[in-house]
């Protein structure tokens, strides 16, 4: 019923609980704002953009806060980029592109202080798969590499790495996460299994 501000999130605050509890880094994952903006009633924006906008601007300084309680890598969950674009959204106002304006607007200035990740997946609803058929990345890979963040992850296992040589080449900017389990199954990848994706990425991929 008004402008959004940060709330009460209280990212910092879970994220020293949780390191605390452990002498490993933790790393700290969130929701994307164009899910939760989609998500809420909204009785004061004029428009969806303008909406997603202004908890760009609460997320951004709620990440900051964590980055400086020292927080070493934030991952954003699922930046709409590749779904819209595996959907073929023509969408004057909701579009792929609109989407990398977001999450760069998201993340603005953090890099200076953590490394910054950015999580894409195919979604798994109660290990279920969101679409009917395997879907590809290849429509949003000139996108997705202008992501501002210092690591990308792409889902493989599931799609059996059909689009591993088509993300070797276009991500050029940043490091390349390869998803190496399919969570969609029961079934746990071996060890064996898991290193001959990393192998298999090895060959289109720099190792650095």
């Amino acid at each position: 019923v008004g402008a959004v501000g940060r709330g009460e999130m209280q990212y910092a605050e879970i994220f020293k609980t949780a390191q605390r509890l452990t002498p490993k880094p933790v790393k700290f994952g969130t929701v994307t704002p164009e899910l939760v903006a989609f998500a809420v009633q909204d009785e004061h924006y004029k428009s969806l953009p303008e909406r997603i906008m202004a908890l760009s601007e609460a997320f951004n300084a709620e990440l900051h806060d964590l980055a400086d309680a020292g927080c070493p890598v934030i991952q954003l969950e699922e930046p709409q980029i590749h779904l819209l674009a595996a959907r073929g959204y023509k969408d004057a106002v909701i579009n792929p592109e609109f989407m990398l304006q977001v999450f760069n607007n998201t993340v603005k200035g953090l890099r200076a202080k953590t490394e910054v990740w950015c999580h894409t997946c195919w979604g798994n609803p109660s290990q279920q798969r969101m679409f009917g058929t395997v879907q590809s990345y290849q429509p949003a890979l000139a996108l997705l590499n202008q992501v501002d963040a210092d690591v990308i992850t792409f889902e493989m296992k599931s799609s059996n790495a059909q689009d591993l040589e088509a993300v070797g080449q276009a991500i050029t900017s940043m490091k390349v996460c390869i998803g190496a389990i399919d969570h969609h199954t029961l079934q746990v990848e071996t060890p064996q299994e898991v290193a001959a994706l990393i192998r298999q990425a090895l060959r289109v991929i720099p190792a650095e």
